[in-house]
């Protein structure tokens, strides 16, 4: 069977977060730390969460999804040529606070449920709800900016499921959670750009994103406004991204006034919808 011509979907959304959200840092166990901004796997899930509520998709694990969970995750991963999130406005600094959050469940740390039924209450409350600290990104009131680039081709095939674009676009409205259930935030505008409507960075081409950039696929300007953080890539594999940002580290990051300047390196891929090049996606060829 031949295979099919790539076809690019970009979507986007511009929103603002109510509290903050938590993404747990990979190897993080007693004391559950989060990344400063949502890797690349938590943008694609902030999209599918309600693509697949819009598809009719359910909660299925797939024993082939790994870290993704469902089989829709899976598919949605595949197809994912790039992500990414970028601070943006005026307003709004995302602070890493430290593991203070106490978590308590069954699923967490062990609990056991036949053992603790056998035990004195004092015993088995502690059998059934073992606790541990989660730290999470404060950010009230910050305005976040979520992009994926996908080729629907791959992913219809895989879900064995058609996907329009006014689905997607739905979809890009309907963003209402970032990574945990309690990472809250409102859509202020979304929208969906088709291949006819991107284009192509070329190799050693500059451009300028508020999106952060994977750090083997571009260099950025002299005295641009990065910063450089620690996120997992599409495989869940901790990687090195510029982030654009007024002033920033691993512990706290402030938006920058304008979009930081970067040079595309060889080996890497650069899209943007033609409207709004300050949301440049870039990945690497040998990655995807």
């Amino acid at each position: 069977m031949a295979t099919p011509k790539p076809h690019p979907i970009f979507l986007y959304s511009k929103l603002t977060l109510h509290w903050g959200f938590i993404v747990r840092q990979l190897g993080a166990s007693a004391a559950q730390l989060a990344y400063i901004l949502p890797p690349p796997p938590t943008v694609v899930g902030a999209f599918l969460n309600p693509l697949a509520r819009i598809l009719g998709l359910g909660e299925e694990v797939s024993p082939k999804a790994g870290p993704a969970g469902s089989r829709a995750m899976r598919c949605a991963l595949q197809a994912t040529l790039a992500a990414s999130a970028g601070l943006t406005g005026t307003v709004g600094v995302t602070v890493s606070s430290e593991p203070s959050r106490i978590s308590a469940a069954l699923y967490k740390t062990g609990g056991d449920y036949s053992k603790a039924v056998r035990q004195p209450p004092y015993l088995a409350a502690d059998r059934l709800l073992p606790v541990q600290a989660e730290g999470y990104a404060a950010s009230p009131g910050a305005k976040l900016t979520i992009a994926w680039l996908l080729d629907s081709n791959i992913f219809t095939q895989c879900l064995k499921t058609e996907v329009s674009i006014k689905e997607l676009e739905l979809a890009a409205w309907s963003v209402y959670r970032i990574g945990s259930r309690e990472g809250i935030a409102s859509v202020e505008k979304a929208r969906v750009v088709g291949p006819e409507s991107l284009e192509a960075v070329n190799d050693g081409g500059s451009f300028e994103s508020v999106l952060y950039q994977p750090v083997e696929c571009v260099d950025p300007e002299p005295r641009a406004p990065v910063s450089e953080v620690t996120l997992y890539n599409i495989h869940y594999r901790e990687s090195l991204y510029y982030v654009p940002s007024l002033l920033g580290g691993p512990i706290a990051l402030a938006p920058s006034e304008k979009p930081a300047g970067f040079t595309l390196k060889g080996g890497c891929k650069g899209v943007r919808p033609s409207a709004m090049p300050e949301l440049t996606l870039t990945y690497s060829m040998g990655v995807v």
